[in-house]
């Protein structure tokens, strides 16, 4: 389910475009998988459901690291976590059995209700696949019925993953 948008300044951001997009330059938090057997199809290639996966993966690995791990903001904070208001990815080569993938993140953008994140994952130094996401902080609106909205991010949130970019 989609976050309300709130204004403008707050919808979703779509696919990184120009000469800048996924340039693999800067800053940025690494997690790594390895592809087993049941992340690939009959031809040994993984099945592409499986790169969005891992990319969810990535970004809550970076909240964790964070100090904003799942449970804990679910039960201390009353967040549902960090859901998607959109999500892409260009696959560029495929992987198969065993292969160890990096995947690097990056936030592209703070917004005041949702933060935008570019991925890339990589075997070997080869670009794989770039994928983003635009994410937010979900919270239920009890005077609304428990409607799903988009908190307004947090500096602390801010800050924490801002520092682990490295």
């Amino acid at each position: 389910m989609a976050a309300p948008i709130e204004s403008p300044a707050d919808s979703p951001a779509g696919p990184p475009s120009g000469p800048a997009a996924f340039a693999g330059t800067g800053p940025c938090f690494a997690t790594s998988v390895r592809v087993a057997f049941g992340d690939c199809d009959p031809a040994n290639i993984v099945y592409f459901p499986n790169f969005y996966r891992w990319l969810d993966l990535a970004t809550h690995d970076l909240c964790e690291a964070a100090g904003f791990e799942l449970t804990d903001v679910r039960r201390d904070r009353r967040w549902l976590g960090f859901p998607l208001a959109e999500a892409g990815a260009r696959f560029l080569r495929p992987a198969t059995i065993n292969d160890r993938l990096r995947i690097e993140t990056r936030v592209r953008e703070w917004r005041r209700r949702m933060f935008l994140l570019d991925h890339r994952i990589l075997r070997d130094g080869e670009l794989l696949v770039e994928g983003w996401q635009t994410r937010f902080i979900g919270v239920h609106l009890p005077q609304e019925g428990g409607r799903l909205a988009a908190l307004p991010i947090p500096d602390e949130f801010v800050r924490a993953v801002d520092r682990l970019m490295t």
